[in-house]
């Protein structure tokens, strides 16, 4: 085996190790079995795993500026249940029947168990988010924590906002990404610099790798969900489109589209707030031909090539090598 081989295989080993790591304390958070009816939609909900992506980058930024891992598990994990509350919440809020290609709570139970199960996610989060933080850094690990929860329910406001309007624009659809997806994914590793004792300059750096890889993420969501193999991805193809999601994909199509029956098309998809599943073949068309999913795939390497170049500026040390391994992952990811 090649050196190169064996660093990769190391780095990859390294990964998992974190992984089962947040796994392992995961479940340590959910101790209580009672009431049934409240914990058992909770473990549920975890046990259908996820990317952990944003505990992950907690663990990692606090390595990767020397500090602590220990220190970092609890808020790393109280992240992760903030995340799984907003997905909770979210999936009531669009009548979801699918996360994870398993049915969601409330749909398994009902609105009140989900609606009750996303609080207490948010309570035992709140709970342990700076419970091994130290006092020095304490306020703005708290802080950060706090503005992210502020963020997502801001950017669930936009997103709930666009559905309702027609003229919806790029640059806001880019705002409410910022604030409901990229914010979590940036804090997450700025919590980390601050438990890593970091200063504000790295902190910043880690902040920008955040919230580029944030907006990244959710470009590859909006083009997988038109994409992706259904088993892999867990919800149907074309979801966005039955439901009439105003992704940055059919922005752009209203700028591209010149064609009458590919615009009567667009303006069906606006004006009947989705489309018909017999529609989404057709507009995937559509958006293929006039190079749309192309675009796509140049702005999402355009944010790659941004957090690289943030990335260059930290020395050399295995966390460095498990950032690189998890953010090639996330670019070739297929679900």
């Amino acid at each position: 085996m090649s050196e190169h081989s064996m660093d990769d295989l190391q780095t990859s080993r390294k990964m998992e190790e974190l992984l089962e790591l947040i796994e392992r304390n995961l479940h340590c958070f959910f101790c209580k079995t009672e009431p049934k009816n409240l914990y058992e939609p909770i473990k549920y909900l975890l046990d259908g795993k996820g990317k952990r992506i944003r505990p992950l980058l907690t663990l990692i930024s606090t390595g990767l500026l020397n500090g602590d891992i220990n220190k970092a598990i609890k808020p790393a994990i109280a992240l992760e249940l903030l995340h799984n509350f907003t997905l909770v919440h979210d999936d009531i809020m669009d009548n979801s029947d699918l996360r994870r290609n398993r049915e969601t709570i409330h749909k398994k139970w009902n609105t009140s168990i989900g609606i009750l199960s996303g609080d207490l996610l948010l309570a035992i989060a709140f709970q342990n988010i700076i419970a091994d933080v130290g006092l020095d850094y304490c306020k703005e690990v708290l802080l950060t924590y706090t503005d992210s929860l502020i963020e997502v329910c801001e950017g669930q406001g936009y997103d709930l906002d666009f559905e309702e309007r027609q003229d919806v624009s790029i640059n806001e659809y880019f705002l409410m990404i910022e604030k409901k997806t990229a914010k979590l994914i940036e804090n997450s590793m700025v919590i980390g610099g601050f438990i890593a004792k970091a200063n504000l300059d790295d902190i910043r750096i880690l902040g920008a790798i955040g919230k580029s890889l944030g907006f990244a993420f959710q470009l590859q969501d909006d083009l997988l969900d038109l994409t992706a193999v259904n088993p892999k991805f867990g919800k149907p193809v074309g979801k966005d489109l039955i439901e009439g999601k105003k992704t940055y994909i059919m922005l752009k199509a209203k700028e591209l589209f010149n064609n009458q029956e590919e615009i009567d098309l667009l303006n069906d998809f606006f004006n009947n707030h989705g489309l018909k599943p017999e529609q989404v073949p057709v507009m995937i068309d559509y958006l293929e031909k006039n190079g749309i999913f192309d675009i796509t795939k140049d702005t999402i390497n355009s944010y790659f090539v941004n957090i690289q170049e943030h990335l260059n500026k930290f020395e050399e040390n295995i966390y460095k090598k498990i950032l690189n391994h998890l953010i090639q992952t996330l670019f070739n990811r297929e679900f």
